[in-house]
C-alpha cells in the first residue's frame, strides 16, 4: 500500500515537478551571430594580475558542423574556446597586452555533442600549474592533442589605451559570425581562486552557484525571459544581442528539456519490464549498439544512479532495490549515440 501510495503521489506531482524543473533556464545560441555582452564593470577588475583563477562554464554543443566557437572571452586577457569539429577539443588563450598569445590545450575527443559538458580551467600558482578539465577529468594537453603539463598563467591587467572602452567588455558567444556556438549555454563562473576540481560541480542540475568577494562573473542564466541577463556579482546587466545588430538573440530555454525530452536522441533502447515492481529492469541496445553508460535521473533533475561499463555489453540487467517509488527518466549512452525514456518503479 505505502508502494502504491508513493507511486500515485509522483505520478500526480509528475507535471508539477517538470514546471518547477523548467525553471532552471539557459541560454541557446543560434550558430550564426547571437552573443551576450557584458559592459565594464568593476567586477572585472577582480581578474587584472590575477595568479590564481578559475574559469568554468556548463555547454550543451548541438552540432559539429561549426569550428571555433567561442564559449566565453574577454579581450587581452583570456578566451576560452570550443572546436566541434572531429576532434572535438577546446582550447584556452592567455593574451598579454602586447598582444601575444598563449594556448592550452584539451586532449582530442573530449567534447560530447548532445550532452553537458562542465569546462574548466584551474590556474595554480603554488604549484605552478594549469590545467583544462572537462567534466571532472584533467585533459592538458600540447597543441598536437598529447598530455602534457602547463606552467601557470599571471592574468594581464587591462590596458589603458584607445581600445579601453572596448576591449574590457566580457562576452558569452562572441566575436563574428564564425566563432559563434551552435549550443546551449550555462552556469559562466569566473573566480580568482585556484579550485579544486573535487569542489567543483559534477552535474547541470546541482544547485545555482553563488558568490563570494572572490567572485568576477556569475551568470547562472535563470531569468527565463528578457532582453538582459546579469552577472550576480555587481547586479549589471549584460545584452542579449546579435552581432551587427541583427534581431536573433539567445533565446532562454529550460534544463529540464535535456533531461527529460527526446528530441535530441541519436540512439534507441527498450526497457523492460515497464512499470517495475521488481529489483531489476533489463536495458537493451537496439541495433547490437555496445552500452558505455546508464544513469537514472528523478523527476526533479537529481541523478540517482549512475553505472558505467567498462567492457562491452548490449544488455544489462539495473538493480533498483534502493530507489523509492516513482517516475525516472533512464538515460543511456552507447557508441552510436544517447537516448532517455521514462520509466516507473511500483
Amino acid at each position: 500500500m505505502k508502494k502504491q501510495l508513493l507511486l500515485l503521489l509522483s505520478i500526480a506531482l509528475f507535471t508539477q515537478s517538470f514546471v518547477f524543473a523548467q525553471q532552471d533556464y539557459a541560454l541557446e545560441f543560434d550558430g550564426i551571430n547571437s552573443r551576450v555582452q557584458y559592459p565594464n564593470d568593476a567586477s572585472l577588475d577582480i581578474m587584472n594580475g590575477a595568479t590564481d583563477y578559475t574559469i568554468e562554464v556548463w555547454v550543451y554543443p548541438t552540432s559539429t558542423d561549426i569550428h571555433n566557437n567561442v564559449i566565453l572571452k574577454r579581450y587581452y586577457q583570456f578566451a576560452l574556446t570550443m572546436y566541434q569539429d572531429a576532434n572535438r577539443r577546446v582550447y584556452f588563450t592567455h593574451y598579454t597586452n602586447a598582444g601575444v598569445s598563449t594556448y592550452v590545450n584539451s586532449l582530442y575527443n573530449v567534447i560530447n555533442i548532445n550532452e553537458w559538458n562542465h569546462i574548466a580551467v584551474i590556474c595554480n600558482s603554488s604549484d605552478d600549474s594549469l590545467k583544462i578539465y572537462i567534466n571532472g577529468v584533467d585533459v592538458t594537453a600540447d597543441s598536437s592533442g598529447t598530455a602534457t603539463t602547463q606552467t601557470a598563467l599571471t592574468l594581464e591587467p587591462l590596458p589603458d589605451d584607445a581600445h579601453d572602452t572596448y576591449h574590457p567588455n566580457f562576452y558569452v558567444g562572441y566575436s563574428g559570425t564564425s566563432a559563434i556556438p551552435l549550443a546551449v549555454i550555462d552556469k559562466v563562473r569566473i573566480k580568482k581562486t585556484a579550485e579544486t576540481i573535487g569542489s567543483l560541480q559534477t552535474a547541470i542540475t546541482d544547485a545555482a552557484y553563488t558568490t563570494d568577494a572572490n567572485t568576477s562573473i556569475l551568470m547562472n542564466f535563470n531569468e527565463g525571459t528578457g532582453d538582459v541577463t546579469v552577472n550576480e556579482v555587481s547586479g549589471t546587466n549584460a545584452d542579449l544581442e546579435c552581432y551587427g545588430g541583427c534581431a536573433e538573440i539567445p533565446e532562454w530555454v529550460t534544463i529540464a528539456s535535456t533531461l527529460s525530452f527526446s528530441d535530441n536522441n541519436t540512439t534507441d533502447f527498450s526497457i523492460f519490464p515497464n512499470p517495475v515492481n521488481g529489483e531489476f529492469f533489463t536495458i537493451q541496445a537496439r541495433n547490437n549498439e555496445t552500452i558505455l553508460e546508464v544513469e537514472l535521473v528523478d523527476i526533479l533533475g537529481k541523478s540517482v544512479k549512475r553505472i558505467e561499463f567498462n567492457t562491452a555489453v548490449n544488455s544489462e540487467n539495473i538493480n533498483i532495490n534502493k530507489l523509492n517509488a516513482g517516475i525516472y527518466i533512464v538515460k543511456i549512452k552507447t557508441d552510436a549515440g544517447i537516448g532517455t525514456q521514462k520509466i516507473v518503479i511500483e
